[in-house]
């Protein structure tokens, strides 16, 4: 029976090297899953961050409509424009908090990621630094290793 590529053809070490392999492939799993999640996360912050600088934009209309309307010195029209501007105000200060509080959602999950796939590289890393001490450990005093890692000539 032929030695599968990457194996030592000794079973509680090919075992190792199994798991290590498993480990590395989740990494690359949750690597590619992240990325995903990432771009989504970005265009969402992106189309918060313009919803943002809209109301304030709305805002900064609204004020300088109340600019004008003071210097015209109209009553009715200073009244109506304090109105939308106090309007403008309230709905920068209501929706810019649940925006804000969406953002800071956003990159929590983003950090939250980030910690598990740092976990994960760590149980993965774990998983080889074991496999690697058993292959050392199963060629001592068989003689120095030739070939590669594996102890394959």
């Amino acid at each position: 029976m032929a030695i599968p590529e990457g194996r030592t053809g000794r079973p509680e070490v090919d075992q190792l090297l199994d798991r290590a392999d498993t480990e590395h492939r989740a990494v690359a799993e949750l690597v590619t899953i992240n990325h995903a999640e990432g771009l989504v996360s970005r265009a969402r912050q992106a189309d918060l961050a313009a919803e943002h600088q809209a109301l304030h934009v709305q805002y900064e209309r609204a004020e300088a409509e109340l600019a004008v309307a003071t210097a015209s010195g109209d009553p009715a029209r200073i009244a109506s424009a304090r109105r939308v501007r106090d309007e403008a105000s309230a709905a920068c200060d209501r929706v810019g908090r649940t925006l804000r509080e969406e953002l800071a959602g956003l990159a929590e999950a983003g950090f939250a990621r980030t910690g598990e796939l740092l976990a994960k590289m760590r149980i993965a890393w774990r998983a080889e630094d074991t496999a690697r001490e058993a292959l050392r450990h199963s060629t001592r005093g068989a003689g120095p290793l030739d070939g590669d890692a594996y102890g394959r000539a």
